[in-house]
């Protein structure tokens, strides 16, 4: 017997609607033996792709675990009380409405609801359209495009301005991602870059003050891991006429940690482990 789905939210203006529904009703969702799964590193997530019965759509299936197993169990509890008090799943398709509502690149969601697979806990499913791209800007970075290495190299380059530009663009709107690393920029078929990832995604606060608010746009970029080199031309650009050391030095100051001190002098310490992202 299918166990309840709760917290079903299907976004109506959406032509695959009714197709969501029914797949949602029939339970196809829990057999996911018979879609694609994509890897990801984050433990905490699982990731499949598949067409839409009833639409044909290309769609991804993101699901949130409340409690992941592949965690320590201290990052498993935080993952937990974060799951409790905010439904990632719901959180994103917010996030991705609120950037496409601005004329941001992003997914396109269609519905999102809880349910139990076998724990006590629910985890939260996210339905979405999927983005044709081939290839992430962190494939770029780690050569893992099937591009000859100079082609990458000039490929990467020429994606650094594009960057530049949706992110200011994207500060210029008041909004904030929370997490800017190379994984969650997407390189459309078009060319274009999306940005994923999106459940961090919120208005910034302090928008009568531009210069304050320019300190706290800069954090936003502490998780973009671009070569020296590339950052330069990045900063560049993202500042434009504002370039100067004095942002560059706050830029620095985000970056080396300076959101989380604690953490920071902790990894000085040697008393943490250093993240695992590349």
């Amino acid at each position: 017997m299918t166990a309840a789905v709760h917290r079903l939210l299907v976004l109506d203006d959406e032509s695959e609607a009714d197709a969501v529904r029914a797949f949602v009703a029939s339970g196809a969702w829990r057999d996911l033996a018979a879609f694609r799964r994509i890897p990801t590193r984050n433990p905490r997530y699982e990731v499949y792709a598949f067409d839409l019965p009833g639409a044909g759509t290309p769609c991804i299936l993101k699901i949130a675990q409340a409690a992941p197993a592949g965690h320590r169990f201290a990052r498993r509890l935080e993952a937990l009380v974060s799951h409790l008090a905010h439904d990632p799943a719901r959180r994103a398709l917010r996030g991705a409405r609120l950037l496409a509502q601005n004329g941001l690149p992003t997914f396109r969601p269609l519905a999102c609801w809880t349910a139990r697979r076998g724990s006590f806990f629910r985890d939260s499913f996210l339905l979405y359209a999927q983005i044709p791209a081939r290839h992430s800007l962190k494939d770029y970075k780690l050569g893992a495009t099937g591009l000859p290495p100079a082609e990458n190299a000039r490929g990467f380059d020429a994606l650094v301005a594009p960057l530049a530009e949706l992110v200011a663009d994207l500060h210029r709107h008041g909004l904030r991602h929370d997490d800017l690393a190379c994984g969650n920029f997407l390189v459309g078929a078009d060319g274009r870059l999306h940005l994923i990832d999106v459940n961090h995604v919120r208005a910034a606060r302090l928008r009568r003050w531009p210069r304050l608010k320019r300190c706290f746009d800069l954090n936003d970029l502490r998780r973009l891991d671009l070569d020296d080199v590339r950052m330069d031309v990045f900063l560049r650009r993202y500042l434009g006429a504002d370039d100067s050391p004095g942002w560059r030095r706050v830029f620095a100051f985000w970056r080396a940690g300076g959101n989380r001190p604690f953490r920071w002098l902790r990894r000085r310490l040697g008393l943490r482990r250093a993240s695992a992202r590349a």
